[in-house]
């Protein structure tokens, strides 16, 4: 399709929206495939903190992915849908992102044909990277003769285990070849050279002409980059090897002694793309309350909403600039009568952005995410990027957060600066300066250390408020995968809760705004007191493992703890708060409510063991399965859940999930909840770019009261709907 026609497409599809708009709120955000000189990276980047758990399958070659994640800042997941379609790209299959997957906190990511993958946290605490190696199998190309290894340096190579296959072994030599200097560099490469042709081949042939090059062997390096065209004449990097081969040429023509470096030609590239998706999905949901007195029984509609979304990307590459505009777009169209069913519409994205990889930079221009620096979330302002060296990359960003329902905008400045400290090693370090009106919001600095190698990652951060002088954040998480295929996560996390800001204080006045505030008599001291006295400290630490137990089947788990402390005032505050949003939203408040009570009044330790199995061909050739449950013991609360479910595609085109959930709740001891809710959903793909799914779901929950007696709630939800991709 060509580019024009697609745009208009997209006109046709942003017309269809009614003035009428409303309210969602998402989670995914965007998705990108970088490609670095060993391997695809896929960045799948969310709109709000995600931890990483686990994903399934590990250690296997498969076309779908599925990531078990967990959402700190939200206090509830959203369930609507929500999709993310690949960019175009030829360094990895095409594949979709969707949410939520299995009834579960979890990605499904479906490639279009099966892929080779290692998963990690990204740097930003926001994302998660999927490792895709690059180079494809030469196993039709001769072996390679090369000269034997120095007398003696076989004995810095290590040596091939057992176990190992030939690709194993020679990607792993590749991979300290990176690390290692220029000398031994060159023995590691001709280790994986004097194997049989295997994946790392191809990779190994340009890297040894590099090696060559920082060694000052210029005849050497231009012989091994002439075997590289002769064998690969077509490969990904002949490009590059060409151009080294002429600069090479060009310093022996200058009379200049050994290699120098040269400024890389810049490959020539014409290509300009449109990706996205768009989507409606109709959502329907009634209850039916069943209570001891007839006349407080009920039946409602509650839900009658057609969201749409469209996420669109527009790309164009022009040798070295690589520009985009985006657009990122969700309504929802509430069609229940009344005052509290409001249509809004949430714009989530919808910015240029300009990128110039010669000079190394970038500036993007409108609503965008922060994901990092101190940006506390999504802004509509400016962000430019410049990267001095290769190494150190100097950010500046203002603009103002892009807040709902609230009357007032919160400004912003702010520096920060990237460093690649070496290939494992990386940092951020950032200042922050944030205002509301002429009143001083937020001050902090902060840091940020992500460590990445060989199946081990850590990622952690510091922000400390230099108005307040606390500690905002201060948190790690680190992930490692074994050779044995054991994957072992732990997260230690301190927090203010929210993020410390002089907008807390308004939890006293009832919402507002500082200015209000200042009128009504209130001091900055003393609104600065109150944001002090209204903020939690929030705590957690967990620990889990996973492990592939049989070909079929893995197994994980973690334990959690966590703490949140705060003054009697927070939680008054918090509690009258909520409290007056469900009544203003004409619901009844239940003043026994958990998560009210768990998140501003409780003082005591939370404890939440969680185990999960994930299959595959358990019931059905090629369906997988998910057994989680969880027991959680907090202190005015106990919680039991246990979540069946199942994906499988009977036919082509076809899929079928299907799962239940029972839950139990033990909120006092004169009150027991027990919650059963089957679901079932079928999708069929009508075209390669054309989808229809529908979901059909109860959820019967009872009450046992000692004092108000039994009572029954009976839910039924479903949707219908489309997905076109562009």
């Amino acid at each position: 399709m060509k580019l024009s026609k697609k745009f208009s497409l997209v006109i046709i599809m942003l017309c269809s929206l009614v003035p009428s708009l409303a309210y969602a709120e998402k989670l995914l955000d965007k998705v990108d495939v970088i490609q670095t000189q060993t391997e695809s990276e896929i960045h799948i980047e969310f709109l709000t903190q995600v931890r990483y758990i686990r994903h399934f399958p590990n250690n296997k070659e498969t076309s779908r992915v599925q990531i078990f994640l967990e959402f700190p800042q939200l206090s509830s997941r959203s369930t609507q849908r929500e999709f993310l379609n690949s960019p175009s790209t030829d360094t990895v299959p095409s594949f979709t992102v969707n949410y939520p997957d299995q009834k579960t906190n979890s990605i499904g990511v479906r490639f279009k044909k099966p892929i080779k993958f290692t998963i990690t946290p990204d740097s930003s605490g926001r994302g998660i990277v999927i490792h895709v190696p690059s180079g494809k199998a030469t196993a039709s190309v001769t072996p390679i003769a090369v000269e034997p290894l120095p007398k003696g340096a076989v004995g810095e190579v290590p040596a091939k285990p057992a176990s190992m296959t030939d690709n194993d072994y020679a990607a792993k030599l590749v991979a300290q070849g990176r690390l290692a200097k220029a000398a031994e560099a060159v023995e590691l490469f001709n280790t994986v050279l004097g194997l049989p042709a295997n994946t790392s081949s191809q990779e190994a042939q340009e890297l040894i002409g590099n090696a060559r090059e920082n060694l000052g062997e210029s005849a050497k390096a231009k012989a091994e980059y002439e075997t590289y065209l002769k064998l690969y004449p077509q490969g990904d990097g002949a490009a590059r090897v060409r151009g080294r081969i002429a600069a090479i040429d060009r310093t022996a023509k200058a009379g200049v002694v050994g290699a120098v470096k040269v400024k890389k030609p810049t490959r020539e590239i014409h290509e300009n793309t449109v990706y996205g998706s768009w989507d409606q999905y109709y959502y329907d949901a009634h209850s039916h309350n069943y209570d001891p007195i007839p006349a407080n029984n009920s039946h409602t509609h509650d839900q009658s909403q057609l969201v749409s979304a469209i996420n669109l990307t527009a790309r164009f590459r022009q040798n070295e600039w690589d520009n985009k505009i985006v657009l990122n777009d969700v309504q929802t169209m509430d069609f229940l009568p009344g005052t509290t069913h409001q249509n809004r519409n949430r714009l989530k994205a919808a910015y240029v952005e300009i990128n110039n990889k010669e000079v190394d930079y970038m500036a993007r221009l409108g609503r965008q995410n922060g994901n990092s620096g101190g940006v506390l979330g999504r802004f509509d302002g400016a962000l430019f990027r410049y990267g001095f060296t290769p190494k150190y990359k100097l950010n500046f960003v203002l603009g103002a957060l892009d807040e709902y329902r609230v009357d007032y905008r919160r400004h912003f400045y702010g520096i920060n600066l990237d460093a690649t400290l070496n290939d494992q090693w990386s940092t951020n370090v950032y200042y922050i300066n944030q205002s509301v009106g002429e009143v001083k919001d937020r001050e902090a600095v902060g840091t940020e250390l992500r460590y990445f190698k060989d199946g081990k990652s850590v990622y952690s951060l510091l922000d400390y408020d230099t108005m307040f002088n606390k500690v905002n954040i201060a948190m790690v998480q680190g992930n490692w995968l074994t050779e044995g295929g054991t994957n072992y996560n732990m997260l230690i996390d301190h927090r203010k809760s929210p993020i410390l800001s002089m907008i807390n204080s308004l939890q006293v006045f009832g919402g507002g705004t500082i200015h209000q505030a200042l009128m009504a008599g209130a001091t900055v001291p003393e609104l600065r007191n109150d944001a002090l006295a209204l903020t939690s400290d929030s705590d957690l630490i967990l620990l889990g493992a996973t492990r592939q137990v049989t070909p079929r089947w893995q197994l994980g788990g973690d334990v959690q703890v966590s703490r949140t402390s705060g003054t009697a005032a927070a939680g008054v505050a918090a509690f009258n708060r909520a409290k007056k949003a469900v009544e203003d939203a004409g619901g009844i408040f239940d003043p026994n409510s958990v998560t009210i009570l768990n998140a501003s009044l409780a003082s005591g330790n939370s404890w939440t063991y969680h185990a999960q199995a994930v299959g595959s061909d358990t019931i059905f050739k090629g369906d997988t399965s998910v057994i989680s449950f969880s027991y959680t013991d907090a202190p005015t609360s106990k919680f039991q859940s246990l979540i069946l479910s199942n994906v499988m595609v009977p036919r082509d085109k076809w899929r079928l999930d299907s799962s239940i959930k029972l839950l139990r709740v033990d909120i006092d001891p004169s009150t027991l909840q027990y919650i059963v809710a089957p679901t079932m959903r079928a999708s069929y793909r009508l075209r390669d770019k054309a989808t229809i799914e529908a979901e059909i779901g109860v959820e019967v929950t009872n009450i046992n009261d000692q004092v108000n007696g039994h009572s029954r709630t009976f839910r039924d939800f479903s949707f219908v709907g489309y997905r076109l991709d562009i």
